[in-house]
């Protein structure tokens, strides 16, 4: 019973190589569940592929054991109290962000006094400073004995690329050229029109799913079959003994709300064989999931894979094959 993912190992190479040739200052996100490769991996495979790459962006200050220190660790999310509070240490490659005064204060109260990046809002209004607390936000960044190492900005995905570049270019004339500027979420054309209007200026590339995921058609993710069994209308079968929707095959699946596997957003069932979506009896739980193929309909049988329809930052596979 497990949750299979397969890379096609040479394409997917191929890719993350051409994306490094093509990329200059290129910063490889890796966090959460490591983009359903896992972090560890990721961080191997910069270091197999990707010669040039000198910092890895993670999440959270908590993902930075992933990162080995050859590599500095640019933290995207502000830490907190309670992360300082959890940690034995916060490793030396650490670069910490700050995004308000707050954030300062806390860095003030654990001592911190080394490299940080300092997350400028957007559109997103996540979190980061505004235009007018800039300034003094990094002048308290010298105050506490830091050093502004970069600052960043995060436009959203929505839209369209002229209206990230118009974000991040009402940032520019607040910024010296000496200060790199780190960015997300712009095509390579964008990417490459935004660097040579900027020429004096570094501007590192945070890529993510762009890098990991490319197109995706590297990637397969499919489920076992573990057993079947024939069913009449009427019939209940399931957790809650759920009515099942006609005479056919109900159809245990290996893959449930353990490995992130949950309906679609409109409800729907992740899972297709053949071509054709299978039909859920009940919500995926824990290691499971239980469907049903009307008679006549293309049914797979014990031993059989399904395909999942799921994203691969929200699943944990059991098994990655390399092909």
């Amino acid at each position: 019973m497990a949750l299979r993912l397969t890379v096609r190992r040479d394409a997917f190479f191929g890719h993350l190589r051409s994306i490094a040739r093509d990329v200059p200052h290129l910063v490889p996100v890796v966090k959460g569940n490591g983009y359903g490769l896992g972090r560890g991996r990721l961080v191997e495979l910069i270091g197999e592929l990707l010669p040039d790459v000198v910092t890895i962006a993670v999440g959270t200050i908590h993902e930075t054991t992933d990162v080995p220190g050859r590599f500095a660790a640019h933290v995207m999310n502000p830490v907190t109290d309670a992360d300082f509070a959890s940690l034995a240490a916060v490793p030396e490659n650490a670069i910490l962000t700050v995004g308000s005064h707050r954030d300062i204060e806390i860095l003030t109260r654990r001592g911190w006094k080394g490299r940080v990046v300092v997350k400028l809002a957007s559109s997103m209004r996540r979190f980061g400073v505004d235009r007018d607390g800039f300034g003094a936000l990094v002048d308290d960044v010298g105050r506490i004995g830091g050093t502004v190492h970069a600052c960043s900005i995060h436009p959203p995905t929505a839209g369209d690329d002229a209206s990230r570049l118009a974000e991040i270019r009402a940032w520019l004339p607040l910024l010296p050229e000496r200060v790199t500027l780190s960015v997300s979420h712009l095509s390579p054309g964008a990417l490459a029109q935004l660097r040579n209007d900027n020429e004096h200026r570094t501007i590192e590339a945070r890529l993510g799913t762009a890098l990991w995921h490319g197109t995706k058609d590297h990637f397969a993710l499919r489920a076992d079959v573990i057993r079947t069994e024939r069913c009449r209308a009427g019939e209940t079968a399931g957790y809650h003994t759920t009515t099942v929707p006609g005479d056919g095959t109900l159809v245990v699946v290996g893959a449930g709300s353990a490995h992130g596997v949950m309906p679609l957003p409109n409800g729907d069932s992740p899972f297709h064989f053949s071509r054709q979506r299978l039909v859920l009896v009940e919500s995926p739980y824990m290691h499971s999931s239980l469907a049903f193929v009307a008679t006549g309909e293309p049914c797979p049988t014990d031993g059989n894979f399904v395909d999942v329809q799921r994203p691969l930052t929200m699943v944990q596979p059991d098994v990655t094959e390399w092909v």
